[in-house]
């Protein structure tokens, strides 16, 4: 018997969680950066961690929901695929381009 997540925190509430996340820690960057100097390069290394951070959560997440949600990915593969092939696909991309350096 497959359990899954209650029907308040399902599949697609990770998804939106998690890029709440995102969005609370991109708005809290200028305040956590305020009492560097205007020329320095905090705002952007942090907006860079934010954004692969968003990226490798959206791909972890994906794989949860294959391995732990079946019937949920049964019904809605082509969404759950879409996200992991894309994302996998940045990842994989960036990956190449940081060992071809």
């Amino acid at each position: 018997m497959e359990r899954s997540l209650n029907n308040n925190f399902g599949p697609i509430s990770l998804y939106l969680f998690w890029i709440g996340l995102y969005v609370i820690f991109w708005v809290m960057i200028p305040i956590l950066s305020a009492g560097d100097s205007s020329s320095a390069e905090v705002p952007l290394i942090l907006w860079t961690y934010a954004i692969i951070g968003l990226v490798c959560g959206t791909f972890l997440i994906s794989l949860f929901n294959t391995l732990f949600l079946k019937k949920w990915v049964k019904r809605f593969w082509y969404l759950n695929g879409f996200i992991a092939l894309v994302i996998g696909g940045i990842i994989d991309y960036y990956g190449v381009k940081m060992i071809s350096l």
